[in-house]
């Protein structure tokens, strides 16, 4: 049988990272595209990603909102290794409000963040609210024993 893991707990493995790694669907190349982004999330494990303006993975996320996000977590042992897939619904964000949020979530773990809210330059990013229908998680000591994932459906 395998172990459940709460909210909690995963919320606590997404804390000690901030980088993970999207995957969005490029319908003028036919294919998927993956690029390392850094991440604030809410207790809701909405997750929010800022990226410049005019880049292909806006463009992508306006074409086809559904994403796959995966991030990880090297641990010593390496058997107590993990990752967190999130697969869900990709929006941009509107608002001031919304965006300010965003900002707030992202400013302690992306240095890119910091610096475009202390220079005053946000205006040149957009920002993604990533909203998960199915988070699962996963130690990799416990797959590599056959023990299936957590799995989250929100």
């Amino acid at each position: 049988m395998s172990k459940r893991y709460s909210d909690k707990v995963i919320t606590a493995h997404l804390k000690k990272e901030s980088i993970g790694i999207l995957g969005t669907w490029d319908k003028n190349n036919d294919s998927i595209r993956q690029r390392v982004m850094y991440y604030g999330f809410d207790q809701k494990l909405s997750f929010y990603l800022m990226s410049t303006k005019g880049s292909p993975k806006i463009e992508q996320i306006l074409a086809d909102s559904h994403f796959s996000f995966i991030v990880f977590g090297i641990e010593d042992p390496f058997d107590e290794s993990w990752e967190v897939e999130i697969n869900g619904q990709a929006r941009l964000l509107a608002t001031n409000k919304e965006i300010d949020s965003a900002l707030d979530r992202l400013k302690d773990g992306n240095p890119f963040a910091e610096v475009a809210f202390e220079s005053g330059i946000t205006s040149h990013f957009d920002f993604i609210q990533l909203t998960p229908k199915v988070i699962r998680f996963r130690i990799y000591g416990e797959a590599l024993k056959g023990t299936p994932p957590t799995v989250l459906e929100m």
